[in-house]
């Protein structure tokens, strides 16, 4: 292993130990994953039929492809802090994507939709 993939997998696991705080993550087959997150967020920007900027902004939850092998779909839902959020994103974006380099940590958008 190199010295970049060493670097990685470390920073990784600060990330893992000193960010994360733990969610459960559930499919919409009503399969639960008690796994930990980093919290995050992403604003997206697009025009209206008028042309006036419309923001929205998701609460994002960083995931090791370790913790979720599957990839997040539209309609799962994670709840954290007694809150729920669906799994979603704004004018047909995916749903997630890929955070940092390596592919081994998700972004996921979602939207609060309610408390737990």
């Amino acid at each position: 292993m190199g010295l970049l993939e060493n670097a990685a997998e470390w920073l990784e696991s600060q990330r893992i130990r000193e960010l994360s705080v733990p969610i459960v993550y559930q499919r919409r087959d009503g399969e639960t994953l008690n796994i930990p997150a980093t919290l995050g967020r992403t604003l997206f920007r697009a025009e209206n039929e008028y042309g006036v900027t419309i923001r929205t902004e998701t609460r994002d939850f960083l995931i090791a492809v370790e913790d979720l092998p599957d990839d997040p779909e539209r309609g799962d839902v994670i709840l954290h802090a007694g809150l729920r959020y669906e799994v979603l994103a704004p004018n047909g974006e995916p749903v997630w994507r890929w955070s940092g380099t390596g592919r081994i940590l998700r972004r996921i958008h979602t939207k609060e939709i309610g408390g737990a």
